[in-house]
Parts: C-alpha cells; structure tokens; sequence
C-alpha cells in the first residue's frame, strides 16, 4: 500500500495532488484547516483509503498534534511513503519595516516550522525501514532570489530550500536514504496568486507584471502541476536535495 501525506490538500496543488493519488489500494492522508463535503464524496468513490487531519498549520500546537497523528499512522507503513509539504501563505506583502507581527509569525510557522517538522518526525519514524520513502517540498523561484514585498515569503522558501538541502546530505550516510527533494510549481492559476495581484503596488513593486501573467493566459492549472509532480516523484531515480522546476518537466 502506497502511503501519501500532502498538507495543503483541499485546494489548488495539494487538491489536485491528492485526487491523482487516491487510488484504490493507496493510503492518503490528508491536512488542510477544512475539506469540503464535495472533496469527501469524491474520495469515497476512488476506493482510496484516506484520512483527514483538519489542521491550521501555522498555529505550532497544531502543528504539533498533527505531527503526532501522522507518526502514529507511519507506524502501519509497508510500502512506498511520500510526505508531500506544500502548504504555505505568500503573506505578509509588504516591505520590511511595516511587517504586522502576527502575520509575520503566521509565515514563519507554515511555509517554514511545519513542514519541518513533518520531516522530522518522517525521517525519524521510517529511518528502519526498507521502503521508498521521499519527501517533496513545494518550493518556489522566491527560495533562490530577493523579490521586493516579498522579504517574509523569499526569507521563508530560502530557508526551507537550506534545511531540505541540508537534510538530503545528511542521508549520504543512512544505511535506508530518505530522498528529500523541493519541487518549483512556477505560476499557477490559484488563490495565492489572485492574492498578489490583489496586493498594492506601493506594497509590492512587481503587481503588474504578474496582472500581465493571468491576463496573457501564463498561470498553468493546479491540475497539469499536479500530474507532473506526481509523475516526478514516482520516477526510479530521484537525485536527493535536487530542486525540480516545473519548467523541467513540460
């Protein structure tokens, strides 16, 4: 039985994720703060065995209670396990020195100390165990380069893209490697970029430019990123602290 965990999973990426791995016979379990009732009729129809962990992963106690779930249910893995860290927030957009602390915090906590997290309890949970185990971590071009209004999102990405690259070395010397891999999604036609073209241009320089990539029909669907990660990620060969571009893949 594959086992898949994708945080993220009732919209966008996570979503369309989730519904290419539930498979009759698959295990997923899924985090998100809500699911729809739609979302759960879908899944019973897949013959998928799934899981819901209702989770606001930018409040830690949360995070943590999640963390504890999910390495119960690690315990029953037999086969492939992939943990797939793609929830994140691209606020606050704002330059440095007006950054609201609860905001800030609220980045700091769900695109960085989650998925931190969750690997840690992955890699501590499966580290005997003789299986494919992989770790994606739903990164961005923000992780590699400085964007104006952008200082918690980049500061965030920059410093997940670090420990995935470091975790990765450090499975070198493990006797059973967990591959830990970031995967770039590039611009997709969801709720975090409604969010930036909504955001000011005293706020955020580059609001026009990324107004033009939904206007010339530039944002890929959730859908086709999905298919592609899911493709990447079930290849034979993954090169461990890789970062994988979209842009690679199409």
């Amino acid at each position: 039985m594959k086992t898949y965990i994708i945080t993220g999973a009732s919209k966008g990426l996570g979503k369309g994720l989730a519904e290419q791995c539930m498979k009759k016979g698959n295990c997923c379990i899924l985090l998100a703060r809500s699911f729809s009732q739609e979302f759960k009729d879908f899944a019973k129809i897949t013959g998928c065995k799934v899981i819901y962990i209702e989770a606001d992963l930018s409040i830690p106690h949360e995070a943590e209670k999640a963390a504890a779930k999910i390495s119960s249910h690690l315990q029953d893995a037999t086969d492939e396990v992939y943990l797939i860290n793609n929830a994140g927030m691209i606020d606050p957009i704002k330059p440095a020195g007006q950054l609201g602390r609860e905001t800030l915090e609220k980045s700091m906590n769900l695109n960085f100390l989650a998925p931190v997290l969750l690997m840690n309890v992955f890699i501590s949970q499966l580290e005997d165990k003789d299986m494919k185990k992989v770790v994606v971590n739903v990164s961005s071009g923000a992780a590699l380069r400085p964007i104006s209004g952008w200082s918690a999102y980049c500061s965030t990405k920059a410093g997940l893209e670090m420990f995935t690259r470091t975790a990765a070395l450090e499975q070198k010397s493990a006797k059973l490697q967990v591959s830990i891999i970031s995967f770039s999604p590039g611009i997709m036609d969801t709720g975090m970029q409604e969010r930036i073209r909504s955001a000011e241009e005293r706020d955020f320089a580059d609001s026009a430019m990324f107004k033009g990539y939904k206007e010339q029909g530039l944002l890929r669907t959730p859908v086709l990123v999905s298919e592609k990660l899911y493709q990447l990620i079930h290849q034979n060969k993954l090169e461990n602290g890789k970062f994988y571009d979209i842009k690679e893949l199409i």
